[in-house]
């Protein structure tokens, strides 16, 4: 789980080859000391988020290849979130969200999951009661 991770640095490849769908790729290196791989492929796989220790696997589809490389290219910070919380996966890759907003008005947080701040912010206190509860 990644929540709002610095990428420091990230590296591009591109290629033509027959043994994978995808030839275009993105390796990020975060500032927690993990890593993101993405991977475009024309069709989104089943599996498409997935965790390994530090290290993330995320799958976006062809398409999105050139928005996520524009915005490394042009914002500073850039952020990464991969979540998998009560069966609701993320996986974004984000300039800065203000998460001190608070909660929207109406039903809450809990109730918003279209909202990737209020993911952010629910997240944040599921693993702080969990770490004062020694969960």
């Amino acid at each position: 789980m990644a929540i709002a991770d610095k990428v420091e640095r990230y590296e591009v490849f591109i290629d033509q080859n027959n043994y994978v769908d995808y030839y275009r790729s993105i390796k990020l290196s975060l500032e927690s000391g993990g890593t993101a791989f993405i991977g475009f492929p024309a069709v989104r796989p089943v599996d498409w988020l997935q965790f390994n220790g530090s290290s993330i696997n995320l799958y976006m589809t062809a398409d999105q290849f050139t928005d996520v490389y524009h915005l490394l290219q042009s914002e500073a910070p850039v952020f990464v979130t991969a979540l998998d919380l009560w069966g609701f996966e993320v996986g974004a890759v984000h300039t800065e969200l203000n998460l001190d907003e608070g909660e929207p008005p109406g039903e809450g947080d809990e109730d918003h999951t279209q909202n990737l701040a209020a993911l952010i912010r629910r997240a944040k206190y599921e693993e702080a009661t969990a770490v004062g509860t020694g969960a």
